[in-house]
């Protein structure tokens, strides 16, 4: 249950839960599939040896000393059943293992400088990650077959970036050149529907008649069919419709739209 300093209502966990929760733990960090992330495969692996080392002391001292047993329990289970109080445990390791502060102060030192390199190795692993099928992705259950980018946007980006992309742009078109492609394409800026959910109208705009109508609308009957090639198609396709492009135009360059980098709202 869960305990607050308001409530004060907390329960005991007994040395045999504790064992339990222990032996959990230990199985959790062992079954696949494994974090890819480096720093936390490793920190799982070390939970995995701690927690086993936990329990087999646990266990010894359950047989001799239960009173101890439940006195290291009730210290692991924390004061509002949040584990042990970090402060504490690091007073007692000062007074009980390390015995001098400047041996705490060095092994504090020690990890902070171990942290930083793993954080460090973490970032580097990270952008040198290799993603599998990563541009099929990005298109999610999209049954979209290109990619439309706005110029303004991709202008108003910064320059590192700009510069990054375009050498991107050119490592594609030189892969490609020999494949045939269109001179052109016409990009229209519209919105999407649920043919269902379109009035007469919107369906016209969009390119699809409706036959088959009740009095209240769409029915059963209902039967849509693309004007240009009397293809049919259900209420659960999607019309697209021409609508105004919110982007503004590009202007020779000089329209800019002030991006939120780093995901801000």
């Amino acid at each position: 249950m869960t305990a607050t300093p308001e409530t004060e209502t907390i329960t005991t966990q007994t040395p045999e839960e504790l064992l339990a929760e222990l032996a959990q733990l230990h199985i959790r960090t062992i079954v696949p599939p494994s974090p890819k992330q480096l720093a936390a495969f490793g920190w799982q692996a070390i939970a995995g040896c701690q927690a086993a080392g936990f329990a087999r002391a646990l266990h010894v001292l359950m047989e001799t000393a239960p009173d101890k047993a439940a006195e290291i329990t009730d210290w692991f289970q924390g004061p509002f059943e949040e584990g042990p109080d970090p402060e504490e445990h690091t007073d007692w390791i000062a007074r009980t293992v390390a015995q001098d502060v400047n041996v705490l102060d060095q092994w504090i030192t020690e990890a902070r400088e171990l942290a930083v390199k793993s954080a460090e190795a973490t970032a580097e692993r990270e952008a040198g990650e290799v993603e599998r099928d990563a541009v099929h992705k990005h298109f999610g259950l999209s049954y979209a077959n290109y990619l439309v980018l706005p110029r303004t946007l991709l202008q108003s980006m910064p320059d590192e970036w700009q510069t990054k992309f375009v050498a991107l742009l050119k490592v594609l078109e030189d892969a490609f050149a020999h494949v045939p492609q269109a001179d052109v394409y016409d990009v229209t800026a519209g919105k999407e529907d649920l043919l269902r959910d379109m009035t007469e109208s919107e369906l016209y705009q969009a390119g699809v008649e409706v036959t088959g109508d009740d009095d209240l609308g769409h029915g059963p009957d209902t039967v849509y069919r693309r004007i240009k090639t009397g293809e049919e198609l259900d209420g659960d396709s999607y019309g697209f419709r021409p609508g105004k492009d919110p982007v503004p135009h590009y202007n020779r360059g000089r329209a800019r739209v002030e991006p939120r980098l780093g995901g801000g709202e």
